[in-house]
């Protein structure tokens, strides 16, 4: 049922990405700059219908772009608009993350005991095995509380509205056009670089320090965990690895995009920080032992 739901999850994963990516449009043009005709603005109609928006951008980006417009256009600031939009849409889906968390934490502490199992059984191939093999690391989900499918639902539901909040960044007009201390959210942090502009370079290395602790922190409470319960630790691919390597294509991307990307990025990494602290405190220890 492991090797089943390992597979399963990667191409259903695999299959939402590409659902999601149809209903995309492209927003740059050649020379990485947003599009006029994909920008939306506030008191734009409702673009049912319109040329070259898809259900994606109809239903999920548009509404959150308006969001974003409208905060700023009353608070008169970019900054105040992405803060308050990020923190309402991860505060609508915090319940998710509660529970798709948790398993995720879960399947992570018995892996070494689902391991065990599969390691008693291998190179077995005959049916009676195989059933036997099913049986047990049945029971090991049962013991634990644990559905292998249960932390999909919840990753279902909030990847579409993670990749909208990404394009609605971009196409939002107020935050395209606003600013922060003075500086254009349109630049990108090369260019803060080259000039060296300090607002660029703070809001970058913000962003890369938070992207950072986001990735590592349940990482490193996992092991914690895993110390102070005596478990073994679990075989595969080295995580941290994978890890360094994702933070570095994300660190590439992000010194090509507008600041106001950058700024978008720093903060949502900030709030997945302090969300995985409070379920650490809250969710986990109690559900974990």
């Amino acid at each position: 049922m492991e090797k089943s739901y390992k597979k399963y999850r990667k191409y259903l994963v695999l299959a939402l990405l590409l659902l999601v990516l149809v209903g995309c449009r492209r927003l740059t043009d050649a020379n990485g700059n947003i599009m006029e005709e994909v920008i939306i603005r506030l008191g734009d109609p409702f673009p049912w219908g319109k040329e070259g928006e898809g259900w994606f951008s109809i239903f999920i980006v548009w509404p959150i772009s308006q969001a974003f417009n409208l905060v700023a256009k009353y608070t008169g600031s970019a900054f105040i608009s992405i803060v308050t939009v990020t923190l309402i849409i991860n505060a609508l889906k915090f319940g998710l993350t509660i529970k798709q968390t948790i398993q995720q934490q879960k399947m992570q502490l018995i892996q070494p005991e689902l391991n065990r199992i599969q390691e008693k059984y291998k190179g077995r191939t005959d049916n009676q095995a195989k059933m036997q093999q099913s049986a047990e690391l049945q029971k090991v989900y049962q013991k634990h509380e644990i559905s292998p499918f249960g932390a999909l639902v919840p990753l279902f539901i909030q990847l579409p509205v993670i990749m909208a909040m990404y394009q609605a960044v971009q196409r939002a007009d107020l935050i395209i056009h606003g600013s922060i201390l003075g500086q254009t959210l349109k630049a990108t942090p090369r260019e803060g670089f080259t000039t060296g502009n300090p607002v660029y370079i703070a809001i970058f290395i913000t962003m890369a320090i938070a992207q950072a602790a986001s990735m590592f922190l349940p990482q490193y409470l996992l092991k914690r965990r895993q110390k102070q319960r005596k478990y073994d630790k679990p075989q595969g691919p080295n995580t941290n690895t994978m890890m360094f390597m994702s933070l570095a294509m994300i660190l590439f991307f992000a010194f090509t995009w507008n600041i106001g990307m950058s700024l978008y990025w720093a903060i949502t990494a900030l709030v997945q920080l302090f969300q995985t602290l409070y379920i650490q405190w809250k969710y986990t220890d109690n559900n974990t032992n």
